[in-house]
């Protein structure tokens, strides 16, 4: 079961970087293994609050559906995806930073069905792929700073 932590801390509020990274309407902003996301529940955000996505990985694009399963504003989100042959739990966190705030993604992937005998052989390229989303989520933070003309952390 790879687990993958990915850190970054953001001289923007927890407000403010909340709003922005837990939408995943915005995930292809930062994650370069999102092709695209579409929120597909026309209420505010909150638990049951869905997502479309479409992944590239390798040299296809595989669709996956993402449900808010736990929320709390300004400080957690937990999404349950699945698509494909992949299961995925996401969690971000957002804790209070002396710069401003931390946020904290971690992913649980899973391969289903025969995928998941060769879950074992998939662990450094699990791996590769959360450290690209977080290198993009730790840019996209300092562009967003960078808009908001918050000092970079």
């Amino acid at each position: 079961m790879p687990f993958l932590t990915e850190k970054a801390v953001t001289s923007l509020d927890q407000a403010a970087a909340f709003e922005q990274v837990a939408d995943l309407g915005n995930i292809h902003r930062w994650d370069p293994g999102v092709v695209e996301s579409d929120k597909v529940t026309p209420e505010p955000m909150g638990v049951g609050t869905t997502y479309a996505l479409s992944l590239r990985y390798g040299a296809r694009d595989v669709s996956m559906l993402y449900v808010v399963t736990e929320y709390e504003p300004n400080e957690l989100i937990v999404y349950e995806g699945s698509g494909g042959m992949v299961k995925a739990i996401d969690t971000i966190r957002f804790v209070p930073h002396v710069n401003g705030t931390e946020v904290i993604y971690e992913a649980d992937l899973r391969l289903t069905g025969l995928a998941r005998l060769a879950q074992p052989f998939m662990r450094s390229k699990f791996a590769t792929i959360g450290q690209s989303a977080g290198d993009g989520l730790r840019s996209w933070l300092r562009e967003l700073e960078r808009a908001s003309g918050s000092r970079p952390s």
